[in-house]
This record gives C-alpha cells, structure tokens and sequence, in this order.
C-alpha cells in the first residue's frame, strides 16, 4: 500500500510539472544546464545558459548567456521540493532594471505561508527608511530545462560591490590594508572560516567572514580585535566608546525594519554588518545590513504572543539587540526613525505591499498547482485572501508599537529649509542612502544646506 501511495504521490507531482504553465504575466527565466544536468549541490556549479523572456512585461529581454548555477539556502534548500538557486553569470549582466553584477539569487520562498510576502515586505522597509543598500527583488516565473518550476523570486545576492554594499574589497589572504572593507555575518551555521566568542550575556556567537572568505592572520587578528572590541563596547559603561565603533543611525534602522516585521530570528542568523576601510587616521564604523532573512517574521503569532519586543523571550538566540536596545542613545534615536516611519513611509510602504502581492496573484496560481502536494510547500493560491493574512500581522503590530512608542520624536533638524530656516511641509524630504534630503523646486539639499547633484 505505500509503495502505491509513493507512486501516486510521484505521478501527481509529474503531472503537475507538466500541466502547469507560466502566465506571462511576469518575466519568465528560462535556464538550460549543459547536458540537462540537475542543479542538486550546494557546493557545485553547473554550466549553462539563461536567458529572460520579459513577456507582458516593460523590463528589457536578455538574450541567451552563459552562466553556472547551484543550491542555495539551509532550511530552505534541504527541508523543500521547490529549491533556491544560486546563479553566477559569466560576465556582469543588468537583469529586469537591475545594476550588473554576476551574482543572483533565484529565491523560493516555498517557506512564506504569508503569499510570499515575508521578504518583499521586509525589502520594502528596508528601501523606505533609507538602508544605505537594500538589495533588489522581482519576481519571474522559472524554468529549468524545459521544465516550468512556478513562481520564483530574482534577487541581489548580498556582495561587495559599487552597486551592491559599497566598500573597499579585500584580497583573500591579504597581509596589507586589513582595516577594511569588511562583510560579515552573524550566522547560525558552523562555517569553517567562523569567528566564535562569547556575548557579554554568556550566549556564544559565530560570525562568519563573507568578504574577504579566507583570512590570512593579519585579517584574522584584525577581524577577531574589531568583533570582541564591539562587543565589550556594547556590553561596556562608555556611549563614545560604542558609538564610535557603530553607526548608530544604520543600527536603529536595521533594528525597526526587524521589530515592524516581528521577526523573531532577526540578529540570529543572515545578520549582515560591514565597515570600510579606514582612512587618513579615520576609522570607519560598523553598519548593520543589508537585511535579508525574513522567513520566521511574524511567525510568533502562531506559536505564543506576539505583543512584545523581538529580544523578550526569543525563540531563536538573538545576538547584541536586546543590550543595545537599553541604550538611552538608541532610544532616542528608534523614537526619531519611528516618527519619520508613520509620517513619510507607511502609507507607500502599504500600498507597495499591495502592488508586489498584486503583479504575482495569476503567477502565485499557477504555482500551487506545480507544487501542491509537495514538501513542506506552503501553498499561496489565492493572494487576495494571504495578502489580508499577512496585513492581519502587520496592521497589529504597528498599533502595538504605537502604544509602545507613541508618534515618536520628531528629530530636531526635521523640517527646516536649510536655506530659508522655515518648516517645511513633510512632503518636500526624502530619504536616500541614510541621509534625509529637502527637496526646493528642482534642487535638492541635505539638511545642512549642501545641494545634492
């Protein structure tokens, strides 16, 4: 009876690859593997070809490029039927109004019980409270040698890049220069090039270097005394000293895209931070981002309360958030993003929320029928009713940090004209790369007066 049960369930899930088809409603990537190979390793690259249809779509056609491509993910590549992807082009390519680069991500998101939604959202946050990178996401419909894989979702890989985190890149194995620039991550995952210490609340951390990967000693001491240096500051007794060390700004945005998003394995795993070289004597802070993960966002609803900050009582061992949240400089400073947040970004956030769920809902059809009745898959078929779903989380915990944080503190230079010292309305400022810029006819100026070109 179960051999019968399996070959069913096998049957089912051929037919359903076959009978599905794209919509062209959104780009489709078609990805053809030399000799039809299977992408089925982590580790490995496969050759081949991709090219992009935009179909209905504005965006520009690619045509047909070299490029290698592999699994991507942990949980997301091992506990699923529908797999992400690594790709790796031959050379740069601009991809559906992206900047070039080699590297992408062809997200599954087979994990999102909230219409695919989690991520996107998360990204939208991101961009409008001025992350000084956010990457970039379009969704596309995916096939691989000839077989049509549903929905996916196209996206930066996190890099170093001019277009992507803009730091100096280091040589692997550099010995000169090691000040910087410098991508790691908070991981969740032993890595072989891990840096482990203990957090001034006894929890253990590993932070694993992705730019530059393999250290030589000198990057290795270098990276070892900036991490345990942070650490001390953040568990120290001295505001110069740590704020020295971090960007503040950058720490508190990274911090409320996570709080608005309830994300209950934010500072746990995909926890990105960097810093530039230093230069002329100056040294350059620790930045918290890009964001990435968000798959655990809102998920304490389902399993406990959800009505409390993201560091009380973790599901997940959350790193540094709860200590720098005691800060009365953070504080301060959540209240001012917190303001500018509800006067300027909310409205647009919702209604780009809207607009994403609402380019991929014949898409988010055609790929419950490729996948239903597979692993682990949660099924997004109708996107008016898990769009509502995913505002049932999000509306809530808006209202509960409002009653947490009231309207916020508007920042002092908020609103003055630079030029003429009067209020300004709040739609004539702009956020962009962290800095809030004034907006007088067709110029724009940063709140100190500079004109921005």
């Amino acid at each position: 009876m179960r051999r019968i049960f399996l070959l069913f369930t096998f049957l089912f899930s051929l037919f359903a690859a076959f009978a599905a088809t794209p919509t062209n409603t959104l780009p489709v990537v078609y990805i053809t593997t030399t000799n039809n190979q299977a992408i089925n390793s982590k580790e490995t690259y496969v050759t081949g070809t991709l090219r992009i249809d935009p179909t209905t779509t504005s965006y520009p056609a690619l045509a047909e490029v070299a490029a290698q491509f592999k699994g991507r993910g942990n949980w997301t590549w091992t506990g699923f039927d529908k797999k992400p992807y690594r790709i790796k082009f031959d050379a740069k390519q601009a991809v559906l109004g992206m900047p070039k680069n080699r590297h992408w991500c062809l997200l599954a998101y087979a994990d999102d019980y909230l219409g695919y939604l989690k991520g996107p959202a998360g990204f939208i946050i991101s961009e409008a409270l001025g992350l000084r990178w956010t990457p970039r996401i379009q969704p596309v419909e995916l096939y691989i040698n000839n077989q049509y894989q549903g929905l996916y979702f196209l996206t930066e890989h996190v890099r170093v890049g001019s277009n992507r985190v803009n730091i100096t890149e280091q040589e692997d194995n550099a010995t000169d220069d090691v000040t910087g620039g410098w991508l790691v991550e908070i991981d969740n995952y032993a890595e072989s090039n891990n840096i482990t210490f203990t957090e001034g609340n006894g929890e253990n951390v590993m932070v694993t270097p992705k730019s530059p990967e393999i250290l030589s000693s000198a990057q290795r001491t270098y990276i070892e005394n900036q991490l345990y240096g942070l650490n001390d500051a953040i568990y120290g007794a001295s505001a110069e000293d740590l704020w020295s060390r971090l960007d503040l700004d950058e720490a508190v945005k990274y911090y409320l895209v996570q709080e608005i998003m309830d994300d209950c394995e934010a500072y746990h795993g995909s926890c990105f931070l960097y810093k530039d070289r230093d230069t002329n004597g100056q040294v350059d802070k620790w930045k918290f981002g890009p964001v990435w993960d968000f798959g655990n966002a809102y998920d304490r609803s389902r399993n406990g309360p959800d009505h409390q900050w993201i560091y009380v009582e973790p599901q997940f061992s959350q790193h540094w958030v709860g200590q720098l949240a005691s800060w009365p400089e953070f504080h301060a400073k959540v209240l001012e993003y917190w303001w500018i947040y509800n006067q300027t970004c909310n409205d647009s956030v919702v209604a780009r929320i809207n607009a994403f769920a609402n380019s991929i809902k014949e898409a988010a059809k055609n790929d419950a029928q490729r996948w239903n009745g597979t692993q682990n898959y949660c099924e997004n078929r109708d996107m008016t009713e898990k769009t509502a779903k995913f505002f049932r989380r999000y509306n809530p915990r808006m209202q509960w940090l409002h009653e947490q944080w009231g309207d916020g503190t508007q920042p002092a230079t908020w609103g003055i004209d630079p030029i003429t010292n009067h209020q300004l309305p709040i739609t004539n400022k702009i956020l962009r790369d962290g800095q809030l810029l004034i907006i007088r006819g067709d110029k724009t100026y940063t709140i100190t007066g500079t004109e921005v070109r």
